[in-house]
């Protein structure tokens, strides 16, 4: 299952942003976007590892996955941005942004659990009134897909931390317009 561009605008539409954690919520779901994170992952980072000494965005987050295999992920600008949206985020709601605190926390200053996150991101579908039941690894999921459709597959295994590359293969998912456009190109051949 992947989020198509404008279920992710329904989505994203259905935050209210003067809820109490709504602009949180959309950076968090803005991050899991563009990094494949699982939601142990996302839940577990803490401001250190997303945000220099200067509170800079990292360009690369390093991590350690399932497995307990280290992985480095390049942090696109959006990711950076939603990384800044949380922490800005965090600390005007006088949250700890030191680097060991959790980025993701609840109202009682702990980390977020991920069946809270799970929760969240149901209770955001429902109001979007969508068809697929996004989740933590529908993301993961979405952003491996169109990882998949600019890059090789090599770097879509390296991104998500797969050991095999028959794991990765998945992600290759042929759109109709790809489709037409193969076949003319072998038309013209």
């Amino acid at each position: 299952k992947i989020l198509l561009p404008n279920q992710e605008q329904q989505l994203c539409g259905a935050i209210r942003p003067r809820e109490p954690f709504g602009e949180r919520d959309r950076a968090l779901i803005e991050l899991a976007l563009h990094t494949g994170l699982r939601a142990h992952e996302l839940c577990n980072l803490d401001v250190g590892q997303v945000l220099t000494q200067q509170a800079q965005p990292r360009q690369w987050l390093e991590l350690v996955g399932k497995g307990q295999h280290t992985r480095t992920i390049p942090l696109n600008p959006k990711a950076q941005q939603a990384i800044l949206d949380l922490v800005d985020f965090n600390q005007l709601h006088g949250f700890s942004i030191a680097a060991h605190a959790p980025l993701l926390v609840t109202r009682d200053h702990k980390r977020l659990p991920t069946r809270t996150l799970r929760d969240r991101i149901q209770r955001y579908r429902e109001r979007a009134d969508l068809d697929i039941q996004p989740s933590p690894h529908t993301f993961r999921h979405t952003m491996a897909s169109r990882l998949a459709q600019v890059a090789p597959l090599p770097v879509v295994q390296t991104v998500l931390g797969h050991k095999r590359l028959t794991s990765t293969q998945i992600y290759t998912h042929t759109t109709p317009e790809q489709l037409t456009q193969w076949m003319h190109r072998l038309a013209e051949n």
